[in-house]
């Protein structure tokens, strides 16, 4: 079932639907959201500075309001007349008086101010404008107090104030407050406090909006809200921003912080210069994202509809194809068995809408009967051949030999050498039962070097004293196969010259397990191969080897045969080489692939 086609072309089909879909939603989500972020940031930071700008005209104001009172003659002649112990009352009542009066006329020059109130701490004197006097020390427990004596804050959080209070004013001032006598605020008797209404810094705030749901707060350098109405939008974690951020002294940027819920938040912040007050614009992400996020739900429940169309497409579509194609190969492993008449019973009705489909089923249901008599044609043919290639393999042992070896064994009868006698005909005899085996191709290699002893048996029989020869074996040979006959016609070669051209013949034979190949080698005392000889030697094989005809006319019928036969069975994995032996005769080396039992087929 994995394996069919149905079930690949319904497994490449959806694949190619839902990665395409699902790759296409994930980069336009995440690209989506980096847009959106960089915009929304850059837009917030363009309204933080446009407030940025207005709040620094408030303070601007009110440091302007404060200067004029501060270097006025004013202050100067009323804090003379309270500082006289000789002044009276009346002197100092009307000193407070023309005091109000010029305060009045500061704060009406400067809108955004609500009052300006000077307070003495040693008389527990309190003066406002609009004739506002009066003597009391219940001030000192006040915030802004508490702020300038004991901390050097200047600007302090929206309060209610108590002069407003008495005013009828019920609305909450950010006020500032700086010291008159005394550069340290801590030990200075006279402050003066300029109070400006929550309203002209919340107002326009409150009109910006940092996406949907995300609001913008305006803290002090502290950390701490100077608008108390913004402490009803804000949550409890938020405000612990406040605090990560106090450090940051760059002027704008973008944070990512983590609610204890586990959510992310974006923070938006910029930096007031002249205050150091901050502007930080707090939104959650997944608000922030909602669009994006509804978006991306949407893609799912598409590419869910998708995948359920595309599985029934597929799996008609499929079948549209995969129904001929199984009954082909249902045709075909009939065919394998050699059931003709089965295979043609189920391609009978088969037929297919798609042109090349059917092409193919009518080109097999002509190829069956086609093959059907070719098939009987060529089985024959190859049973001939067969037979033919065996013949000439049997061929190869030289009648030469046999003739020789019938010669000395009668020698030896008329010699009265009864066991010598015997022992040449039992070997002969295995040898030709050998050699005669029609099933055998490849045989063990402990076989042929059995039959490579009873051969070397013969020729030290032969050859008596004139002879050496020396068989061989290194590594692990057991249970290797060979090509059956592969080294007796290059030792009867080795022997047919070293004795036409030596009195003493010297063979050498090593069979030798390498990594991946046996290297036969054998070695002799006779004359060698000359470069012409090998040249023409190689000419011959690759000749043959294309063509396929076969030729027994020169001298090197034994090696070049052999060469043949290694070639057309073991193609470019085998190799030989010829040289020169340390005898002084020829050397020929055969690189045979390693086969094993329970690798051959």
């Amino acid at each position: 079932m994995v394996n069919s086609l149905k079930f690949k072309l319904m497994v490449t089909y959806i694949l190619l639907i839902v990665v395409s879909f699902s790759v296409l939603a994930y980069f336009l989500f995440n690209s989506s959201k980096t847009i959106i972020s960089s915009y929304i940031e850059e837009s917030a930071l363009e309204k933080m500075q446009e407030y940025a700008t207005y709040v620094e005209m408030l303070q601007n104001q009110v440091y302007d309001s404060a200067t004029l009172v501060y270097n006025s003659d004013m202050i100067s002649q009323w804090d003379r007349v309270h500082s006289d112990p000789d002044s009276s009352e009346g002197t100092k009542m009307l000193a407070n008086i023309d005091l109000s009066e010029y305060l009045t006329q500061v704060q009406n020059s400067y809108t955004p101010l609500a009052n300006i109130t000077i307070y003495r701490q040693q008389q527990d004197l309190w003066i406002s404008g609009e004739n506002y006097i009066e003597r009391s020390g219940n001030y000192k427990d006040e915030p802004w107090y508490v702020d300038i004596r004991e901390k050097e804050r200047y600007w302090s959080p929206a309060n209610v104030d108590r002069v407003e209070l008495a005013k009828g004013n019920h609305n909450e001032m950010v006020s500032m407050t700086m010291p008159l006598d005394s550069y340290n605020p801590a030990i200075a008797n006279t402050y003066m406090k300029i109070n400006v209404s929550e309203g002209y810094f919340l107002e326009p705030l409150e009109r910006l909006h940092l996406g949907e749901t995300g609001q913008i707060y305006l803290i002090d350098r502290n950390g701490q809200m100077l608008l108390s109405k913004q402490n009803e939008h804000i949550e409890e974690h938020q405000k612990q921003f406040f605090d990560y951020l106090k450090p940051i002294t760059n002027g704008e940027g973008r944070l990512f912080l983590e609610s204890p819920s586990g959510e992310t938040e974006m923070v938006v912040y910029k930096r007031i210069p002249k205050t150091k007050w901050m502007l930080v614009g707090i939104v959650n992400e997944k608000d922030l994202y909602s669009p994006l996020i509804h978006f991306r739900e949407t893609v799912v429940i598409v590419v869910s509809i998708l995948l359920l169309v595309s599985i029934i497409v597929t799996l008609l579509f499929s079948h549209s194809i995969s129904k001929p194609l199984s009954s082909l190969i249902a045709a075909m492993r009939h065919l394998r068995r050699g059931d003709f008449a089965q295979a043609e019973r189920r391609m009978q009705h088969e037929h297919s809408n798609t042109m090349e489909i059917a092409f193919v089923i009518e080109m097999f249901k002509n190829m069956i009967s086609q093959l059907r008599e070719y098939i009987a044609k060529e089985y024959q043919l190859r049973l001939l051949k067969q037979k033919a290639e065996y013949k000439a393999l049997v061929m190869q042992i030289n009648p030469h030999f046999l003739f020789n070896t019938l010669e000395m064994i009668s020698s030896l009868a008329l010699q009265n050498r009864g066991k010598e006698t015997s022992r040449m005909i039992l070997t002969l005899g295995q040898m030709m039962r050998y050699s005669l085996k029609v099933s055998d191709h490849y045989v063990f290699l402990r076989e042929e070097l059995r039959f490579i002893r009873h051969y070397l048996d013969i020729i030290s029989v032969r050859f008596q004293n004139r002879s050496e020869i020396q068989l061989k074996t290194i590594g692990e040979l057991d249970g290797l196969l060979v090509l059956k006959l592969i080294m007796q016609p290059i030792i009867e070669n080795a022997v047919k010259f070293s004795s036409q051209s030596q009195e003493f013949i010297r063979i050498e034979i090593v069979i030798e397990r390498l990594a991946e190949h046996i290297a036969i080698t054998v070695s002799d005392n006779g004359p060698g191969f000359t470069e012409e000889e090998q040249f023409k030697l190689s000419q011959q094989v690759d000749k043959q080897l294309e063509s396929g005809q076969f030729e027994h006319s020169d001298q090197q019928i034994g090696l070049k045969n052999v060469l043949l036969r290694c070639y057309a069975t073991y193609h470019s994995d085998f190799q030989y080489k010829l040289d020169r032996s340390e005898f002084g005769g020829a050397m020929v080396t055969l690189l045979v692939p390693i086969k094993e039992m329970e690798h051959h087929d």
